[in-house]
């Protein structure tokens, strides 16, 4: 009788827990790694959760076994107090904050959406970049024009900076913020739970620094090609600086931001340990575009060669091989054990690596 009190008990308790987290059965199903059914017989009193799941359930709902069980409450309620974390369904991302973040009134609520619409008016600034940019890309047009020195290559350059880039992504930011939709954005899992309010700040601030980025350096290639120097290669150096300085301001933006954007501490880890995969597929992909660039220098290679063809052939095969080694790693850290967090490098991104490097030593030979 005692036993199926208990049992009872248990799954008033799950209903109790789970709601007060906010969570749906859907959401438990999903980390609990079962169906939504399974959830619900666990709720009906219909069928018992194993141990191992009653440990993660338990983490889950931020309460202790006992006190699932019934045979603890007060020490549950406790450690719910301490951890001081929610999770909440906000625009179809599932959210846990801190103990500044918890969500008790309608109050809150209303300062999060008053702080973000104060931070929106910035969204004209990104405009305004986006207007300068335009404008030295005018600039440049009608000056090289008057002086008979118009690069169609530096105006690609400028229009992909300007437009793919700055223009684009300065979109698709703002309307992720707008609209609570980050399905989108790069990186973004469904199954990994984020801090809301911490993911507009970082996509605003992300927003200004392309603009302030992407304005700067159009400016130089407009300068340096209005000036008519005579260095091209300096045209070259700049869009290699702009696209390391690109993906530095992403990286680091994204390393200080973990700890604030992340609400479990194992997606905090499994963010950590992709950095420096990402740091290293970074330095590939910089490497041979410089090793081919310093080729083309010093080999004196013309454009439309069969030289070229087997040098650009080489490098785009070595790029491949470390997308595929870069894909491979964070794919089996986004798989890793909860239970055993050690992380090592797989066999086949170490092999991916290798071939990387050897058609990168292979350009020299050719």
């Amino acid at each position: 009788m005692s036993e199926s009190m208990g049992e009872s008990r248990l799954a008033e308790n799950i209903v109790r827990y789970r709601k007060r987290k906010g969570l749906s059965q859907e959401k438990v199903s999903e980390y609990m790694g079962v169906s939504r059914q399974a959830v619900t017989k666990w709720e009906t009193d219909l069928s018992r959760p194993s141990s191992d799941h009653l440990v993660r359930l338990a983490e889950l709902l931020g309460v202790s076994v006992d006190a699932l069980l019934g045979n603890g409450e007060e020490e549950g309620l406790r450690l719910e107090s301490e951890t001081g974390q929610e999770k909440v369904e906000q625009g179809g991302i599932s959210v846990r904050g801190r103990n500044q973040c918890r969500r008790e009134p309608a109050q809150e609520e209303i300062g999060i959406e008053n702080q973000f619409g104060h931070k929106m008016e910035m969204g004209k600034i990104p405009w305004i970049f986006v207007g300068i940019s335009a404008s030295c890309m005018l600039t440049y047009v009608v000056n090289s024009m008057v002086w008979n020195v118009f690069s169609g290559g530096v105006f690609i350059c400028m229009f992909l900076i300007c437009v793919p880039i700055q223009c684009f992504l300065h979109i698709m930011f703002s309307n992720a913020v707008k609209n609570d939709s980050f399905s989108g954005i790069a990186g973004v899992d469904d199954k990994t739970e984020y801090h809301l309010p911490e993911v507009k700040k970082l996509l605003v601030q992300m927003d200004l620094q392309i603009g302030i980025l992407s304005v700067v350096f159009i400016f130089l290639l407009c300068v340096i090609n209005c000036m008519n120097f005579g260095a091209e290669w300096l045209n070259g150096l700049l869009i290699i600086l702009y696209a390391m300085n690109f993906a530095a301001m992403v990286e680091f933006s994204n390393y200080k931001g973990i700890d604030r954007i992340y609400c479990r501490e194992e997606d905090k880890r499994r963010a950590r340990q992709g950095m420096p995969v990402t740091v290293i597929y970074m330095l590939l992909v910089f490497t041979g575009i410089c090793i081919t660039c310093v080729i083309f220098e010093l080999k004196e290679i013309e454009n439309n060669t069969w030289t070229a063809v087997k040098t650009c052939g080489l490098l785009l095969l070595g790029i491949l091989a470390a997308t595929v080694g870069f894909l491979l790693e964070h794919r089996r850290i986004r798989k890793q054990d909860p239970v055993n967090p050690g992380y090592k490098a797989g066999r086949a991104g170490v092999l991916c690596l290798l071939v990387c490097v050897m058609m990168y030593v292979i350009m020299f030979i050719v």
